[in-house]
Parts: C-alpha cells; sequence; structure tokens
C-alpha cells in the first residue's frame, strides 16, 4: 500500500505519514463531525475528530493527575462516604 509523505503537521511540527484506507463509517456521524468542525471535506473533519480524540486523553490525564495531587495534599475529602448510596435504576 502506498504512502505519501508530508512535510510538516501544522500543529505538531513533525512529519507526518498519510496512508489510503477503506474503512465503513457511519455517514450521520462523519456530517455531524463536519459539521461541528466546520470542516469542508469528509477527511478534514475525520482528521480534526481523531485530533480531538488526543486532546480529550491528554486533558483526562491531566485531571487525573491534578486529582491525585489534590487526595495526596489532603485537599480533598469526600463528604458522603459515611452515607451508604445504592444505586437503583
Amino acid at each position: 500500500m502506498s504512502k505519501a509523505r508530508v512535510s510538516r503537521h501544522p500543529e505538531a511540527g513533525k512529519s507526518v505519514y498519510i496512508r489510503r484506507k477503506n474503512l465503513l463509517l457511519d455517514q450521520a456521524k462523519i456530517d455531524r463531525a463536519k459539521r461541528i468542525f466546520k470542516a469542508s471535506t469528509e477527511t478534514e473533519a475525520i482528521h480534526r475528530a481523531l485530533d480531538a480524540v488526543a486532546d480529550l486523553e491528554a486533558f483526562r490525564r491531566e485531571l487525573e493527575k491534578g486529582f491525585d495531587i489534590l487526595v495526596g495534599d489532603g485537599g480533598f475529602s469526600d463528604r458522603f462516604a459515611r452515607w451508604n448510596y445504592t444505586f437503583i435504576p
């Protein structure tokens, strides 16, 4: 399978390799991503959606780190721990 090398990725500053993929995707999800990201093409929408997933994962890791620091410093107390809650759907 051929791959095209793109010299610079505008955001990461790294070389990026673009490969052709044949995927079965939900068209409604592609249309929604295209609308949300105001993308002019489906490919652009998918690239932006994948970048958003990576950004979300980095954000989640930062939150976890912050909560670990907060709990470790004793700055967080669970005021509801004394009650036993049972979730009933």
